[in-house]
């Protein structure tokens, strides 16, 4: 650039400077180049200072930028996180109540189970109850009161042990949503934890994923790899230098906005982790007030049960003790009735064995009255064989139902194993036998039958001996038995 106030003429002419005219002109032309050096060189200097401070502000530009974006990445990841905290924290107390629902519906189901082995056991009694009752004589096989209190008991034990099972099944339901639950929220928490550990390994300069090579074209002048620099000289390098002093430009005017939809991420990522927290405390609660409810029921069901079952059986115990003392004393009247018939028949035959030595067989009237009594003594020994019959039914009935009172739920359960047993065909006695009951299968081959069966004999009552019987002892081999028996039948 040429300075306004420089000696040189603006109309010197190619002459003048190929060969001056005087010494004054050729002092002028001296120094008139080095005033134009001197202004080039200023104007250098000038240039390479602007270019500087440029390239300083391009530079300090680019580093905030950088700043901005990794404090932007580092916040977003640092929300995240929290909202990952969150919910994990949500999800562990949830994990740590269903934890606690589980063992309390479990602790409800044992008690239903116990109360349905409970009840179990009182219904095969009733059943061993009936059952022994179903083989009363004919005259005694009646529907009497402890007929009406075995059913009615029978009933409330079938309809509880019904309800127990059902509860039992819906517990087992209970338990099966809280495991999946709770399954489900381990499985949420470990991922969310692996993802917030890949977000953070993100933020480590020293764990940053490595730049894919290009995929383009050898042609392309973008061909090269992304550890090859450029030429200095190139010109494809030299346009970002160009655009340089207008980037920091660009971030001071759009970082309003770049903050405002940070800040409007952060509030969605919020009100999601929130909605998603509320989510899972409401399903959690939902399986916290089914497992509440479950457990009220069950403890109201096993109370309930309890005192059915308990009225039941305090009827059915009142009736048979009712039943068993009725026919006592009925029994005995029959038995005063019977000695007193058997009395009047012994007198009556010796009173009309006499008249009868003495009797005129010519005097109608007295053979007919002879006749007549005779006829009545026969009466009364009918009234006494009707006396015996009824007198033994009351016995069968009176010992069926004290056999009633003796009934427990172990030989309800031994009854049924020995009548199994003994519904075994003869051609294969030994199918399934077990060891103890050799008694009972040689009573099934044998074909005997007796009316206490079950060990529910007068001698099941009794104390065992404190004297340990021989195994071995004379006489008592079985085939020494049988064969004593076959010799006894012939």
């Amino acid at each position: 650039m040429a300075d306004p106030a420089s000696p040189v003429a603006d109309d010197a002419s190619p002459a003048d400077a190929a060969c001056p005219g005087n010494q004054a002109k050729w002092i002028a032309k001296s120094e008139n180049n080095m005033a134009q050096a001197r202004n080039s060189i200023r104007d250098m200097l000038t240039v390479l200072r602007q270019n500087d401070v440029a390239e300083a502000a391009n530079k300090d530009a680019g580093m905030e930028q950088e700043k901005r974006e990794k404090e932007a990445k580092k916040a977003k990841v640092m929300n995240q996180a929290a909202v990952h905290e969150k919910v994990i924290d949500t999800s562990f107390k949830c994990m740590q109540e269903i934890e606690d629902a589980i063992l309390q519906t479990e602790d409800s189901m044992t008690k239903l189970t116990h109360e349905r082995y409970k009840g179990f056991a009182f219904l095969q009694v009733c059943e061993r109850r009936q059952e022994i009752r179903d083989k009363r004589p004919v005259q005694e096989n009646f529907k009497d009161a402890l007929t009406d209190a075995l059913a009615a008991e029978r009933d409330v034990l079938e309809k509880a042990r019904k309800e127990l099972l059902g509860l039992e099944g819906e517990g087992k339901n209970i338990v099966q949503d809280l495991r999946d639950t709770r399954a489900f929220l381990s499985r949420d928490t470990g991922e969310r934890r692996l993802q917030m550990m890949e977000d953070l390994k993100t933020l480590a300069p020293d764990l940053t994923i490595p730049v894919p090579k290009s995929t383009k074209k050898a042609g392309s002048p973008k061909a090269n790899s992304a550890g090859e620099e450029a030429p200095a000289n190139n010109t494809a390098e030299a346009a970002p230098d160009a655009a340089a002093p207008a980037a920091p430009a660009s971030p001071g005017n759009e970082a309003p906005e770049a903050e405002a939809s940070h800040k409007k991420a952060t509030a969605e990522d919020l009100k999601k982790a929130e909605a998603a927290s509320k989510e899972l405390i409401a399903n959690t609660m939902k399986l916290l007030e089914k497992t509440s409810n479950h457990r009220h029921k069950t403890t109201e069901l096993v109370i309930k049960v309890k005192q059915e079952a308990a009225r039941a059986n305090h009827r059915t115990e009142d009736n048979l003790a009712r039943r068993t003392t009725e026919l006592a004393a009925v029994k005995k009247q029959l038995e005063s009735h019977a000695l007193d018939v058997e009395a009047a028949i012994q007198r009556a035959e010796r009173s009309l064995d006499r008249s009868e030595k003495r009797l005129d067989t010519s005097d109608a009237k007295k053979v007919e009255k002879m006749n007549a009594d005779k006829n009545m003594l026969d009466q009364l020994r009918e009234i006494r064989r009707r006396l015996a019959q009824d007198i033994q039914c009351k016995f069968s009935a009176l010992d069926i139902d004290n056999m009633c009172r003796r009934v427990t739920a172990a030989k309800a359960s031994e009854a049924k194993l020995k009548q199994a047993t003994m519904t075994r065909t003869n051609s294969a006695p030994s199918l399934g036998r077990k060891k103890g009951n050799d008694t009972a299968s040689s009573m099934g081959e044998t074909g005997m039958t007796a009316l206490t069966e079950g060990g529910e004999t007068d001698a099941s009552t009794r104390p065992p001996s404190t004297a340990a019987k021989p195994q071995n002892s004379p006489g008592g081999s079985k085939s020494l038995k049988a064969g004593a028996a076959a010799a006894f039948a012939q």
